[in-house]
């Protein structure tokens, strides 16, 4: 009679039976490691989605800084704190299902600083397992006020063909100023820009001195809110020459091509005049003239100021149009020219806001002026022109109109 195994003896058989099974090794192995697999792959997975959420909370972060930069000196610092804290709290709002974070705003107006640190508590995998209690970071942006240049050259726009484009031996000549374009700055020949600052948002390239900033943040057009002349009324269109005789205009809408040439004068009296269906073109040796005055050219109107025409013309003192010289509407898209040899004094802003400036010829532009800003969607220079951009705000009565000159929004870039 067979004596009957223990269950003890049987288990210990079966044990030993598994482990001489090859086959049931493999199986086993394979059992084993799968969750392991597993939770590389869900750590690997996760890992990749904390980087992203890192990268975002920094860029809303020197998103934050960059703008709260701006504002230093023009709010109170507790105000500041709150209203940068709720900006941020707004962007990452989308991300309130997988992170909790504190906000710490410490602006400094003295050093004309701003420190943002936001530490963050973000969800990990498995219930907050791995790493125990969630992955915790901490994100720091600084920004800082890079002095108070003002602002004198504004392009814009941002598309490609937005530029700051200077070919031939043209320069611009803005000492002490900011020239910044929203796109790039390119600079061919023996051209040049001298400046007290120089800031693309793109690329710069060329002669440029200093050394310019580039990927510089954008600076939006300081009069985008601003309502020019409304266009809607009527005219009788009157093509008018005035060769060798003066003229002299009083402020209204002016219909028609308006041509000045020989020795010609046309004096413009104090006031806004309005452009409309035609050209205001100055050639030859005539002049222009106008003191207290704004010209404003609707979307079928420009001007040409060719030859050795002479224009002087000081911007508004009153008005809606205070601060500016000459203005287009915004759904004017013809080109402005200025290559005279005389056009020395234009004090005030110039505002092209859907349009190209184009300065060309062989002489100085503005260099009479006590201050002069240019403000275009693009500018481009031509042949040997120079365009000189002074800063004598308290040399002229023409007052500064807000976001420009002494008076533009504060310039500011990241740092370490």
């Amino acid at each position: 009679m067979t004596e009957r195994a223990s269950p003890a003896q049987r288990l210990r058989g079966l044990v030993l039976r598994l482990a001489g099974d090859r086959r049931g090794s493999v199986v086993t192995t394979f059992a084993l490691s799968v969750p392991v697999i597993a939770i590389l792959t869900l750590g690997a997975i996760d890992l990749a989605s904390v980087s992203g959420d890192k990268g975002t909370v920094q860029d809303v972060a020197d998103a934050a800084a960059l703008v709260a930069a701006k504002q230093l000196g023009m709010a109170d610092n507790n105000g500041l704190a709150e209203r940068t804290k709720a900006m941020i709290a707004e962007r990452l709002s989308a991300m309130s299902n997988r992170l909790t974070y504190q906000t710490t705003v410490t602006p400094d107006t003295a050093a004309g600083t701003v420190s943002i640190s936001i530490a963050v508590n973000r969800n990990s995998f498995f219930v907050n397992m791995l790493p125990p209690g969630g992955w915790n970071f901490t994100i720091v942006a600084n920004a800082q006020q890079m002095g108070t240049t003002p602002l004198c050259v504004l392009s814009f726009g941002e598309g490609k063909k937005d530029t700051i484009d200077l070919k031939g031996d043209s320069h611009v000549l803005a000492p002490g100023c900011l020239v910044q374009a929203n796109s790039d700055i390119s600079v061919e020949g023996t051209s040049a820009i001298s400046a007290g600052t120089v800031q693309a948002s793109g690329l710069a390239t060329g002669a440029i001195s200093p050394t310019p900033q580039t990927d510089a943040p954008v600076i939006a057009d300081p009069f985008s809110g601003m309502t020019i002349a409304p266009m809607g009324a009527s005219c009788t269109v009157l093509n008018t020459l005035v060769d060798a005789i003066p003229l002299v205009l009083a402020p209204g809408i002016h219909c028609g091509n308006i041509t000045v040439s020989k020795t010609g004068i046309l004096t413009l009296l104090p006031g806004d005049h309005i452009f409309q269906k035609g050209q205001l073109q100055l050639k030859d040796g005539s002049s222009l003239l106008g003191d207290n005055v704004a010209l404003v050219f609707g979307p079928d109107a420009a001007f040409q100021f060719v030859d050795t025409s002479i224009i002087r013309l000081r911007g508004r003192r009153q008005g809606i149009y205070a601060g500016f010289v000459i203005l287009t509407t915004r759904d004017n898209k013809q080109r402005f020219e200025i290559s005279s040899s005389a056009a020395r004094e234009l004090v005030g802003t110039v505002y092209i806001p859907n349009a190209e400036l184009s300065v060309t010829g062989s002489a100085k532009v503005a260099d009479e002026s006590a201050w002069t800003v240019v403000v275009a969607k693009s500018m481009a220079m031509s042949k040997s022109p120079s365009l000189v951009i002074n800063k004598n705000y308290s040399g002229s009565n023409v007052p500064v109109p807000d976001g420009v000159g002494p008076v533009s929004a504060a310039n500011v870039r990241l740092v370490n």
